[in-house]
């Protein structure tokens, strides 16, 4: 009606100032636009330029003297005591994950009050320490991809080797993310916030029986040792209701297992085969091949040092795979998710 008056030439001004002002608008089609993520609200304007520091959490300046944060793990109550945790998990997440990065994926107000953000927090595993200096030695690049964490992972010696064959073809080294990804819900009341409730994806997977995966479900525990543990709470207590709570279950979390060592030699000599004729085929000339293999050598027994640590300390006594899905047992099959989930199971 109003853009009509508007073409018709009875109506000057601005048509959209007009039917934001009409009740209809208020009533009924501003609430519509708002749950849908359409329109900003000045809580969510306040939300987003809280978290443009680089943080899940609120600043001092944003809270309620009774504000309540709420998670899975804990709860905490009052300024002081959320400004006092909040510091701290910051600072203990930068000096013990690192580098600790945290991303904001989505914001979107669910009322004129409350606020929905969806978050991500990334670090690099620090087994995996060796690999960005290893990367620019030889030139490579790293590419991080995000495990499934309903997917049981087998080890198997040959995707070791692939993953540095396949890097020395196409100089990217595939590594395993360290990642935890969360939603909060914030509500504000004038201007300050009065409810922080968090919850973890990973938390809720583990809660509901499909956490299978080791790494995955380490990640989520390491994530809520550093970054969410509340002041106050004993530090082997916490350790045990956070074990409890996602490790509880997981195959590969529990106590160690080696292979035989004859079974470790021949899984090692078949795949050095197929990854040494490959290289010395695709070399241009000689001197290609002999760079090629040398950088093989080099990476090989790296991998093997750093696997027989990392695998002596962290292998299972339960068979991977073993009531699951047996994701790397046909080396045949190269997917990339199933040959990304094998090598995830070293790391």
């Amino acid at each position: 009606e109003v853009l009509g008056r508007r073409d018709a030439g009875l109506f000057v001004g601005d048509p959209h100032a007009l039917l934001r002002s009409s009740p209809w608008y208020r009533a009924m089609l501003s609430p519509l636009l708002v749950s849908v993520g359409c329109v900003d609200t000045p809580a969510a304007a306040n939300v987003r330029a809280w978290l443009s520091a680089g943080t899940t959490m609120l600043p001092p300046e944003a809270l309620d003297d009774k504000v309540i944060f709420s998670s899975e793990m804990s709860t905490l109550r009052g300024a002081s005591a959320y400004s006092a945790a909040a510091t701290r998990w910051d600072a203990d997440a930068a000096a013990l994950l690192k580098p600790y990065r945290t991303s904001v994926s989505r914001l979107v107000p669910l009322d004129g009050q409350r606020v929905a953000v969806r978050w991500r927090a990334a670090w690099d595993p620090a087994s995996l320490a060796w690999a960005p200096p290893l990367a620019r030695l030889l030139g490579w690049e790293i590419e991080r991809f995000d495990l499934d964490p309903e997917v049981v992972s087998n080890f198997r010696w040959m995707a070791i080797f692939e993953l540095f064959a396949a890097a020395l073809r196409t100089r990217v080294l595939r590594l395993p993310a360290a990642s935890v990804e969360g939603r909060a819900v914030y509500c504000l009341e004038e201007g300050r916030c009065v409810a922080h409730e968090e919850s973890l994806d990973l938390v809720r997977t583990a809660d509901s029986g499909r956490l299978r995966n080791r790494r995955a479900a380490e990640n989520i525990a390491e994530f809520l040792d550093v970054a969410r543990r509340p002041d106050g709470s004993e530090p082997e207590e916490w350790a045990a209701a956070v074990r409890a709570r996602v490790l509880s279950g997981v195959p590969g979390a529990g106590a160690l297992h080696l292979e035989p060592s004859e079974v470790r030699c021949a899984r090692i000599n078949a795949p050095i085969a197929l990854v040494i004729v490959p290289v010395f085929s695709s070399a241009q000339d000689p001197s290609e091949g002999v760079f090629a293999l040398g950088c093989f050598a080099l990476v090989a027994a790296c991998a093997v040092r750093l696997s027989a640590g990392v695998i002596g300390g962290e292998a299972t006594t339960e068979a991977f795979g073993e009531g699951g899905v047996a994701v790397c047992e046909e080396i045949g099959a190269r997917r990339s998710v199933d040959f990304s989930q094998c090598v995830s199971d070293l790391f």
